[in-house]
């Protein structure tokens, strides 16, 4: 976790600093900012090179030495995926191509900026995909804390809120329109709870099919997920839990992102950033409730968002809580 709010607070700093050259406007800084990209990544690429060809023998000792690695080749191609990704959305001929399909504006750095962190993003999610799989994750998590928790989500806030300008191009209000908070009005919460329930019910049909189709896999990620959440067995950490993953999760994507990158992108970069377990039919129900939450956002505001959010992690919860105690009176 140490390691974690040093990289996040390091992100912070890079992001205020794009956000201080793109309030500047000075033409010869915007094109420094797209060649500092591309030589940022360089040493990622040169490390990516060699862990792609580094000899299977090397890679056992450094493996058996401690290295966080099981798959070195895979790793050395994400790498240089990322600096391939990098290099091209440094490139503004290339965000003007994207800006065709994105809401994104080619001429801003925060923008290429969160082109690049959202690369990274998929790129973590992958390297943990290549490192032993859904088995190796089973004999590996740990349960999570609810301060982790909370401290985890409490990072999203502050890369969402520094993100869209805190300190440099924005302040007050100007932060809240652009993250598209606003009242959760009577109407707001009737249509929320709606929701809550669509959502509920989407979870369990296609959790049900994964059953059906899949027992095993099933089994194994339920296993996993009751390992890492197992010691919230409280309605109170639940519903602290719920409320810091939507404010958390809701202000990131659908509040900072979704005006970049529009409601179907960002709901594909929620969908990644939740496959720790892999591909599996969860996936495709993450990213349908992703496209909702984003749908809410545009029909309302990220606060209905943040509520449908939180509702449905409560819900969930709450029937998780219930399983285990009808479990423990049956036996």
């Amino acid at each position: 976790m140490e390691s974690l709010i040093i990289i996040i607070l390091m992100i912070i700093g890079i992001i205020v600093l794009t956000n201080t050259i793109a309030a500047t406007q000075n033409a010869s800084l915007l094109r420094l900012f797209d060649r500092m990209v591309m030589l940022f990544h360089l040493p990622f690429l040169l490390v990516g090179v060699a862990f792609l060809l580094l000899p299977a023998d090397t890679a056992s000792t450094l493996a058996d030495a401690g290295m966080p690695l099981d798959n070195f080749a895979a790793v050395g191609l994400i790498l240089i995926g990322i600096m391939a990704w990098a290099t091209a959305v440094s490139q503004f001929r290339v965000r003007q191509f994207m800006a065709r399909w994105l809401p994104l504006n080619p001429s801003s750095p925060v923008h290429t900026l969160a082109l690049v962190l959202s690369a990274w993003l998929v790129a973590n999610t992958f390297i943990t995909l290549t490192q032993g799989g859904l088995q190796e994750l089973a004999n590996t998590t740990q349960s999570a804390t609810l301060s982790e928790v909370v401290l985890q989500q409490g990072m999203f806030v502050l890369l969402a809120i520094f993100g869209v300008g805190l300190l440099v191009r924005r302040q007050g209000h100007a932060i809240s329109d652009r993250l598209g908070l606003g009242p959760l009005t009577a109407v707001n919460i009737r249509f929320g709870i709606r929701w809550i329930i669509i959502l509920v019910i989407v979870q369990w049909a296609i959790g049900a099919l994964w059953m059906l189709t899949n027992p095993e896999q099933s089994a194994l990620v339920d296993g996993i997920s009751g390992e890492l959440f197992g010691d919230f067995d409280t309605v109170w950490e639940w519903f602290v839990l719920a409320l810091a993953a939507g404010m958390g999760e809701e202000l990131l994507f659908r509040g900072a992102l979704q005006p970049v990158f529009g409601m179907w992108f960002t709901a594909v970069l929620f969908a990644i950033a939740h496959v720790q377990y892999g591909f599996t039919l969860i996936t495709l129900a993450v990213f349908i409730i992703g496209a909702a939450l984003g749908y809410i956002r545009q029909r309302t505001n990220t606060s209905v968002a943040i509520f449908v959010h939180f509702g449905y992690n409560f819900v969930l919860g709450l029937l998780s809580l219930l399983a285990v105690y009808l479990e423990r009176f049956i036996q």
